[in-house]
């Protein structure tokens, strides 16, 4: 099988084992960072929607507290 590395293609087969590795573990890197990445922008969205979920409940509960304020003077 053929691979580009730096724009040149070269023949893997004959590459020695300890490059092979090299290139698989480079690999594998680089869909774990892909993974990754993925994980982090399901963070991101989840971190805003609990962020707004907080806020949200803040005023709500901050409203509620100046109506019992109001009730009891």
């Amino acid at each position: 099988m053929a691979i580009v590395i730096d724009g040149k293609e070269y023949d893997d087969s004959k590459f020695s084992p300890e490059l092979r590795n090299y290139i698989t573990s480079r690999q594998e890197l680089q869909v774990n960072k892909t993974r990754l990445n993925l994980e982090l922008e399901k963070i991101e969205v989840l971190t805003e929607h609990f962020n707004k979920k907080i806020v949200d409940l803040l005023k709500e509960e901050a409203d509620k507290q100046d109506q019992e304020e109001k009730k009891t003077k």
